[in-house]
């Protein structure tokens, strides 16, 4: 006998792209931002915290391409190039 102690709840949000099949790195922003859009005018998102991105890169054929860093070594994990300025957090 299992006992259940309340209904399981997910954390976070999911938003899915694989409908989309393989598509161009630009019409995924486009996507992206549209739904970006969706989230701030429907459902009132405001602040997010802790977000990924996982992304299976793939040719136009949808065959797996192996992401490089310029020097030539693979790369399997990326933090973000977008730069927050730090008077962000102390309203200066």
């Amino acid at each position: 006998m299992t006992t259940r102690k309340g209904s399981f709840e997910p954390k976070g949000l999911l938003v899915s792209y694989k409908e989309l099949g393989t598509i161009n790195i630009d019409e995924l922003k486009d996507a992206m931002i549209e739904d970006i859009n969706a989230l701030k005018d429907i459902y009132n998102i405001r602040y997010v915290k802790a977000c990924r991105l996982k992304l299976f890169a793939t040719n136009e054929y949808g065959e797996e391409y192996q992401v490089r860093r310029p020097g030539g070594g693979r790369i399997f994990y990326m933090d973000t190039h977008h730069y927050r300025p730090a008077c962000k957090d102390y309203d200066l």
